[in-house]
C-alpha cells in the first residue's frame, strides 16, 4: 500500500491511475480516531488499507463519484458528508439528476457505475463550515469552498499549515465547474480564500502533495477562469447560437469517452462564462 506521509499522523493514500479520474487520492488520519477521507482511491488500494489499518470514520470532501465511490464498503461505519447537499448525498439516482440533468441521468449512472463502482451509500452524519475533526495531534477545520460543487469542502490543519484542497486540484485542465450547481465565480473566491490561509503544504486529490511555490500555483490555477472568459469573448463574433459555440469545444477540445455527457459539461461551463460576460445566445436559430 502506498501511504505517503504529509505530516506525522496524516497520510496520502495514493490512488490507482496516479489519481486521475475515475480515481482520486484518499487521505488517512492516524490519531485518537482513525479516519479515511474520500474513498475513490480504487478497490485494490482500499482493500489493502482496510486489511492493514482500522478505520473508525469516513469523511467525504464533496459528493462527486470519484470521491465517494466506495463508501458502500463502510456499512456500519460513521460516514460524514457536507450538510449542504445532504438530501442527495450518496444516492445514485438523485446524484445522476443533480449532475447530469434528467435527460442524461441514465447515461451518467451507467458511466459512473462502470468506472467508479459507485453504489448508493447514505451518510450517517453531516458537517459544515467551522466543524473541527479532532484526532489529537491532527485537527482538521472544515471550510466550505463551493464552486466546483455546491458542497465542496477543504480541510485545514492549522498546526502544520496543511490545506487539503481536494478538487481545487491544481491540474493542468484547470478548475472544473460543469455541473448545473457549479459556479465559476464562487470557485475563484474559494481559491482566494484558501490562499488567505497561507498554507505551507497543499494536497490535491488528483495531483498529490505540493510544498513549493504554493501561492503562485494557486494564483495560476485561479487565473485559468478569467482566461476562459477571454476565450469565449473572442469566439463570440464567430457564432450565432449556443450550440455553435459548444461545437467549437473551447475547453475540452475532444470527447474521448461518454461524448454526450462531456458535451453537456462543456455546455454548462460555457453557459457560466456567457453569464459572467453578460452575453446571451439563443440555443438554436
Amino acid at each position: 500500500m502506498n501511504l505517503k506521509e504529509i505530516v506525522p499522523g496524516l497520510y496520502l493514500v495514493a490512488a490507482e491511475n496516479d489519481g486521475r479520474f475515475p480515481y482520486a487520492h484518499s487521505l488517512f488520519v492516524e490519531g485518537t480516531v482513525h479516519a479515511l477521507i474520500d474513498t475513490g482511491c480504487g478497490e485494490e488500494v482500499l482493500a489493502t488499507l482496510q486489511r492493514e489499518r482500522h478505520i473508525d470514520i469516513v469523511i467525504a470532501s464533496h459528493s462527486h463519484a470519484d470521491h465517494i465511490a466506495l463508501n458502500w464498503r463502510f456499512n456500519g461505519t460513521p460516514i460524514y458528508a457536507p450538510v449542504y447537499t445532504a438530501d442527495t448525498f450518496g444516492d445514485l439516482e438523485l446524484l445522476s439528476v443533480r449532475f447530469a440533468g434528467q435527460e442524461l441521468a441514465s447515461e451518467w449512472r451507467t458511466l459512473i457505475r462502470a468506472v467508479t463502482h459507485l453504489q448508493t451509500a447514505l451518510p450517517t452524519h453531516t458537517y459544515a463550515e467551522g466543524h473541527v475533526f479532532d484526532f489529537g495531534k491532527i485537527k482538521l477545520v472544515a471550510l466550505h469552498t463551493p464552486g466546483h460543487t455546491a458542497d465542496h469542502m477543504c480541510l485545514f490543519e492549522p498546526n502544520y499549515g496543511v490545506m487539503l484542497l481536494f478538487d481545487i486540484d491544481l491540474t493542468t485542465f484547470g478548475p472544473w465547474y460543469a455541473n448545473p450547481e457549479s459556479d465559476a465565480t464562487a470557485f475563484e473566491e474559494a481559491i482566494g480564500r484558501v490562499m488567505s490561509f497561507e498554507p505551507r503544504v497543499v494536497v490535491s486529490s488528483h495531483k498529490g502533495i505540493f510544498t513549493d511555490d504554493i501561492p503562485a500555483r494557486l494564483q495560476r490555477y485561479r487565473e485559468i477562469i478569467a482566461a476562459r472568459d477571454q476565450t469565449v469573448r473572442e469566439l463570440l463574433p464567430r457564432v450565432r447560437t449556443l450550440h455553435e459555440l459548444v461545437d467549437l469545444s473551447p475547453f475540452y477540445r475532444r470527447y474521448p469517452y461518454a461524448a454526450r455527457l462531456m458535451r453537456y459539461w462543456e455546455e454548462q461551463m460555457i453557459r457560466k462564462h456567457l453569464a459572467r460576460l453578460g452575453a446571451v445566445l439563443p440555443e438554436h436559430l
